[in-house]
């Protein structure tokens, strides 16, 4: 089931307010934004640099540079530039968001929340900002946070979709699947035409019906009856004892169910059976790189099938219909192998990793 770890909306802010130019760099600043609308990202950032250039001191062009780098995954560089325009302009709504957009996707989900924080007392009105630190509370699995915060995105947005999925998600990492089951329900009914809610809906199948039940003359004590024409809520299930799930991007159950053991009979002696082994499944690869656009996937990719790595480029939708080219290496059955590889890849390359779990975001 694809989960919703990824539902970063609206927060790639084009900042078209700018200061009064000289000329040339009035020029250069509307030549910049428009490369932006067109998604010429590094045209952009060729042409905000020369505007940078020219003025060093311009907070619009480093903002929107950034904006460019977003874009385009290359996150330390727009990190860069949104705190440099942090310096002259500590207050723009809007800022705070963007660098908790970079740092959620650099996996730093502490700092993003920092970020957002700063975001929400700027602007207590952002209900993006509320979803996105949501997002970052489940990263971290402080699903009371997360809930707390998808609450307060519904209060200033009833009708947020992605906040009806994303708190349908959640419900399902807690696994309180009625209660995921509603709010799956109510996002169908904000908005018919998507189809992540629908597709959900699916894969939990049919509400179970109302038991019946046999009244009798002594009622059970450990179970009281609700006043007339109430009826009772359910309860909301207390995570796992074990290890709960990611809060994201974790596969239906019908998805993780595991290969059945393979039993041969033996010839002539029909009661003996053979079973096979089975190799446990990969529950963690490394991830090298993540890009929106696949020709970069595609250039790490050849970097490190040159320095002799089994590399592949996972595709993966994000529910906000965002594709990404996730670079991968390695399967491992455990975190502990994986991070043992992920040290000795980053030792000796050099290059920025992360363990991520097999096959998802």
């Amino acid at each position: 089931m694809i989960r919703h770890k990824i539902i970063l909306v609206g927060l790639f802010v084009f900042f078209l307010n700018a200061t009064v130019f000289a000329s040339q760099e009035k020029q250069l600043f509307d030549t910049g934004v428009d490369h932006l609308k067109q998604q010429r990202y590094e045209a952009a950032i060729e042409v905000f640099t020369e505007l940078i250039e020219l003025n060093p001191d311009n907070p619009d062009a480093y903002k929107n540079r950034g904006v460019a780098y977003m874009k385009l995954s290359q996150y330390d560089s727009a990190i860069h530039d949104f705190e440099k325009t942090k310096q002259m302009m500590p207050d723009l709504k809007g800022l705070h968001s963007n660098l908790g957009v970079a740092w959620y996707y650099k996996g730093e989900y502490e700092k993003a929340i920092a970020n957002y924080n700063s975001e929400i007392e700027l602007s207590p009105g952002s209900h993006y900002a509320y979803f996105n630190r949501a997002i970052c509370w489940a990263e971290l699995k402080e699903y009371d946070k997360s809930l707390d915060d998808i609450a307060q995105t519904l209060t200033l947005v009833p009708d947020f979709y992605l906040a009806h999925c994303l708190k349908g998600d959640l419900y399902m990492d807690l696994e309180n699947i009625e209660a995921a089951r509603s709010a799956y329900e109510k996002a169908v009914e904000v908005d018919p035409e998507e189809a992540y809610a629908k597709a959900q809906l699916e894969k939990l199948g049919p509400a179970p019906e109302p038991r019946e039940t046999v009244e009798t003359d002594t009622p059970d004590p450990t179970e009281p009856k609700p006043p007339t024409g109430q009826a009772l809520e359910p309860a909301e299930a207390a995570p796992p004892a074990e290890q709960i799930p990611e809060p994201t991007e974790t596969p239906a159950p019908t998805e993780q169910t595991a290969e059945q053991a393979v039993t041969e009979s033996t010839a002539g002696a029909p009661e003996e059976k053979i079973e096979e082994k089975k190799t446990p499944d990969p529950e963690f690869e490394i991830q090298t790189g993540a890009f929106q656009v696949r020709k970069n996937a595609l250039d790490q990719l050849n970097k490190l099938h040159a320095l002799d790595y089994d590399a592949r480029i996972l595709e993966l939708t994000r529910a906000n219909k965002v594709t990404w080219y996730l670079v991968r290496i390695g399967t491992f059955v455990d975190h502990d192998s994986a991070a043992r590889a992920m040290a000795e890849f980053v030792e000796k390359t050099g290059m920025k990793a992360y363990v991520r779990p097999w096959n998802r975001f």
